[in-house]
């Protein structure tokens, strides 16, 4: 009997994890197609008014909060959008994309290949908040490829 409720139990919850990496996806795929498109409003929808970002170029420190976030990302933006008034702006493919679940956090790492001679890898933490699923921190690094 123990054994037919553990094995109950553990359905539930891959059924509870592929519901959520279902969301988990689906909020990526709106953050990406948000950013490519430099849609500024659900850009900045998509995280936690705490979220830290730490960027993988030229802004060396740590983004503390929506204020720091903001103001590094529209600049961001800007250089980005070069003039120009018609996206797409860029093209983010996640390669390698993997998707990890604990409780309401959820982890999600991923490759681009978007500057020749470097792998960019990125990881973005997510945490279910009010029944959505927030970006809590952005971290974006790259290394050179021999």
């Amino acid at each position: 009997m123990l054994m037919a409720l553990l094995s109950v139990s553990a359905l539930a919850q891959t059924g509870d994890n592929a519901a959520q990496e279902a969301e988990v996806k689906k909020t990526m795929a709106t953050f990406i197609q948000a950013f490519t498109n430099l849609d500024w409003e659900p850009f900045r929808a998509a995280f936690a008014d705490d979220a830290t970002v730490f960027y993988p170029r030229a802004i060396p420190g740590r983004a503390d909060g929506r204020a720091d976030f903001e103001r590094d990302f529209r600049q961001v933006f800007e250089q980005i959008r070069n003039g120009r008034t018609k996206g797409p702006y860029l093209e983010v493919q996640p390669r390698d994309l993997k998707i990890q679940i604990a409780g309401d956090v959820a982890i999600v790492t991923f490759h681009l290949d978007d500057k020749p001679g470097f792998l960019n890898r990125r990881t973005v933490i997510l945490q279910k908040r009010s029944g959505n699923w927030k970006i809590l921190h952005l971290h974006a690094s790259e290394v050179a490829i021999p």
